[in-house]
């Protein structure tokens, strides 16, 4: 089914935030050093002492797992970090899908040369299902998810990973799905609908790239990308949130309607509420690349060089 154009709306919030020195043509580089952290921090700093970067996060509210550069997994329990091996060549693991704790924890983590990694309950099985990157997987339930990278989006149904033969041409860096609706997200203001079994393309109208994607329901979505980039989608039009920064922005979690939480260079965090912005001093100067989490008082925003921060709504 095609999807109508939905025009952009420009908002005009503004978070009294310091301006990026980011090179938005280095993604990865990481120039906040000269940033001075003056405000009050207001997130929990439990990194872990490690040269690897925490590309993405799962909370299930007693516990976090993150997957690395260099193919790591690690869980953080009771203020102390916990390797979970696995059997990947060094391949950067990029994104991770979680449900559950315990028992009933189930977890699937993707990365570069089209690995995949299902959690079996004590390790993880390790598969490679083609030779694609994978950005980022997520879904309504381990039999049933999307995942998306350089090689278009490939779903999971009833364990069986499939490429898209039309939108395999596709790259996209992050999705959500919840079983029924998909949203994929890309370079160049990319945004793809996934409804009735099929991809269709939305012109939103901005040609910034597109990092991440998080939603409420399909008519309640939010999408972060570069130069502060921040759009919410209510169900009628696509709104832009003015951060008041150049900063990349690489992830945004929704916990409720209307509010989202977004990260990105220099440990610059933000939390949104309809229009108003507020700043989330983080006291660091790492780049952010995942935020999670299971409450509004309990949200994990991991990124660079090993950093965790833990936010509790106070």
């Amino acid at each position: 089914m095609k999807i109508p154009v939905t025009p952009l709306i420009i908002g005009l919030s503004i978070a009294c935030a310091p301006k990026d020195v980011t090179d938005p043509n280095d993604p990865d580089s990481d120039t906040g050093s000269d940033t001075k952290v003056e405000d009050t921090v207001v997130w929990e700093d439990r990194r872990h002492s490690t040269s690897v970067t925490f590309q993405d996060g799962f909370t299930n509210g007693t516990e976090l797992f993150v997957v690395t550069t260099e193919g790591q997994t690690w869980k953080y329990q009771d203020d102390a970090w916990t390797n979970l091996p696995l059997n990947v060549d060094e391949e950067n693991l990029n994104g991770i899908w979680g449900t559950g704790a315990g028992a009933t924890l189930k977890m699937v983590g993707v990365g570069a040369a089209g690995t995949i990694i299902t959690w079996t309950g004590e390790t993880w099985e390790t598969s490679q299902d083609s030779t694609s990157l994978f950005q980022a997987v997520d879904g309504e339930s381990s039999t049933d998810l999307i995942a998306v990278g350089g090689a278009g989006p490939w779903r999971n149904t009833g364990g069986t990973w499939t490429a898209d033969a039309e939108f395999g041409h596709e790259k996209f860096s992050d999705v959500w799905y919840d079983g029924t609706t998909g949203i994929a997200v890309g370079d160049d203001g990319k945004i793809a609908w996934f409804t009735d079994g099929e991809w269709s393309l939305d012109d939103v109208g901005v040609d910034a790239d597109l990092y991440s994607v998080d939603a409420i329901n399909p008519g309640d979505v939010w999408v972060a990308g570069a130069r502060g980039t921040l759009l919410h989608y209510n169900g009628t039009a696509w709104q832009a949130i003015e951060l008041d920064t150049q900063a990349n922005m690489w992830d945004v979690w929704t916990p409720s309607a209307n509010v989202a939480y977004v990260v990105g260079a220099n440990g610059m965090a933000y939390k949104v509420q309809g229009t108003l912005v507020e700043q989330l001093h983080t006291g660091v100067n790492n780049i952010l690349y995942s935020v999670t989490g299971t409450t509004e008082a309990n949200v994990w925003a991991t990124g660079g060089r090993g950093v965790a921060l833990h936010y509790t709504g106070g």
